[in-house]
């Protein structure tokens, strides 16, 4: 949203003096209270914030996160309704038949919408998704995934998630329960945040939600009112831009050959011996019946599955842990360093210690 506002105040608002703190997506409500805006973009979390922001005599705002029970503020808001039945309309298109949807945040606006979207076109369908909660714990748990999952039979099923912190979640839950994303089950979020979708196990599909798009129509709307022009009968929803498909729901249902090709990845991908052939006879198909299976659903080659399994998974540990570069690659399932780094490279753009040394600033970017 920052970046939309960003956009607005250089094309159209140059006299504009954002109050913000460096290297920060937003204020914290304390330094609001002490800053004496003018104008006010709010990302409001709470009824206290928004019952604050309408107590102040003369303050002009513009909310840009629905609060349920909250009214009177003029708002731009991402269409959450919309962004739930986009992931429906997709998932049902990719042939899904068993649906869930989680969610960490049961009690915000944007999760509360997001399933209303999500059960509304499904339901058209004849379908429903089952409501899954996540419980913050170290690891996280989600009670009753595992017996969800296994009642869907050959039925791969499918999880909406409320957001991409949430999707990233659940993958360490089903991590943590032996179940593999997505031979076992698929996952989508929502948001398409760069922070969540490329740096788990598995990358994320998810709903790409217009954040700048809001932050934008919020400061154009802010700047209307503070010119005296009367605010709108109703907010303004900006709609989602579609969704960015990634390795979490690589494909719908699928034959139980390839789910267990998905579990052999999850299991042996770090074997510096496991290639196409072994998988083949351990899913109890031809290599050639393999392939076909592959093509079918619009998926790589196994020997590319293979490596971006391998990849994703040395992405991982460079985050996570200190282990020497050499040593992640080996325990990664590469046979030379020369293969992985090249490989490293050609995926993401930088070498395996370029990625660690921008990933350290970035945390420490973030305090």
């Amino acid at each position: 949203m920052r970046r939309g506002v960003e956009r607005f105040v250089r094309e159209r608002a140059p006299g504009w003096t954002l109050i913000r703190k460096t290297n920060h997506t937003h204020l914290e409500w304390s330094d609001v209270f002490a800053s004496s805006p003018e104008g006010l973009l709010g990302f409001f979390e709470e009824a206290a914030h928004f019952n604050w922001v309408k107590a102040q005599a003369g303050l002009i705002a513009v909310n840009m996160q629905r609060v349920p029970g909250c009214d009177g503020i003029p708002e731009v808001l991402v269409d959450d309704h919309e962004v739930g039945r986009e992931a429906a309309r997709y998932l049902m298109g990719k042939g899904f038949r068993k649906f869930g949807y989680c969610t960490h945040l049961p009690e915000k606006g944007f999760s509360i919408d997001r399933l209303a979207g999500f059960s509304s076109e499904l339901e058209k369908a004849g379908s429903s998704a089952e409501v899954l909660a996540m419980q913050f714990t170290e690891p996280p748990v989600c009670p009753g995934l595992k017996k969800w999952v296994a009642e869907a039979g050959e039925d791969r099923p499918v999880v909406f998630c409320c957001d991409d912190a949430g999707a990233a979640l659940l993958i360490a839950c089903c991590r943590g329960l032996g179940l593999h994303v997505p031979g076992d089950l698929a996952i989508l979020g929502a948001g398409d945040d760069d922070f969540h979708v490329e740096n788990d196990s598995v990358t994320l599909s998810s709903v790409r939600v217009d954040f700048p798009g809001v932050g934008y129509h919020a400061a154009a709307l802010l700047t209307a009112l503070m010119a005296g022009k009367p605010p709108p009968s109703a907010p303004r929803f900006i709609p989602p831009l579609g969704i960015s498909e990634r390795a979490s729901t690589a494909s719908g249902p699928e034959p139980p050959a390839l789910r267990r090709l998905f579990r052999l990845l999850e299991e042996r991908h770090a074997d510096p011996d496991f290639n196409p052939a072994m998988a083949a006879e351990l899913c109890h198909v031809s290599a050639r019946t393999l392939r076909r299976y592959l093509q079918e659903t619009g998926r790589p080659s196994l020997a590319d599955l293979l490596r971006d399994r391998r990849l994703e998974n040395a992405m991982q540990r460079l985050l996570v842990t200190d282990e020497p570069v050499e040593r992640i690659a080996e325990h990664c399932g590469f046979i030379d360093y020369t293969t992985f780094f090249r490989a490293f490279r050609k995926r993401y753009g930088m070498s395996p210690t370029d990625q660690r040394r921008e990933a350290a600033r970035k945390r420490t970017l973030a305090g």
